[in-house]
């Protein structure tokens, strides 16, 4: 393969990748967090079916490690090693900043929201097994751990909409 097809290879995987996850994230906080928020105590049940049956969590997290490797490759890439003459550019600076806030994100998503998911599930699951309904105590605490995801994925959404823009406009600039 040629280092041409590989790095137009790595660009597609970088972008498909991103524009999911970026995607996700924002109609996620945009759209489905309000209706989760509006349904009340089925909010949650919601949630907990749409993790389980469509991977959710799993799928944000491979396409979220896609982008953020294939970006850094791809700014080695073209920094011909992280260059500090090319790094300091102004292109240079603009990428960076686009994947640092990228980074953010990542780091948003795999440390403070998939286990928050995680938790909730399993709390989710304790009651599920009973088969009864969640107690109080039980409800309460599957509220908060609502609350903390919605906090999250609103600061990673927000986070991704100026990594995109730095991203989309860094060549022009």
């Amino acid at each position: 393969m040629s280092e041409q097809t590989f790095l137009i290879i790595l660009l597609l995987v970088h972008i498909c990748a991103g524009v999911f996850w970026a995607g996700a994230a924002i109609y996620l906080a945009a759209f489905i967090a309000p209706a989760v928020k509006a349904l009340g105590p089925e909010g949650a049940k919601f949630m907990q079916q749409m993790a389980k049956t469509n991977k959710l969590p799993l799928v944000m997290t491979l396409t979220s490690i896609l982008t953020v490797l294939s970006g850094i490759l791809l700014l080695w890439i073209l920094s011909d090693g992280f260059q500090s003459a090319w790094m300091s550019s102004q292109h240079g600076v603009i990428l960076s900043i686009g994947g640092g806030l990228a980074i953010i994100a990542f780091l948003d998503g795999l440390l403070v929201t998939r286990p928050t998911v995680n938790k909730m599930n399993k709390l989710g699951n304790e009651f599920a097994a009973t088969g009864g309904s969640p107690t109080t105590e039980q409800m309460q605490q599957l509220i908060a751990y609502r609350k903390k995801i919605f906090k999250a994925d609103n600061f990673a959404a927000l986070v991704l909409v100026i990594a995109v823009i730095f991203m989309s406009v860094a060549k022009y600039l």
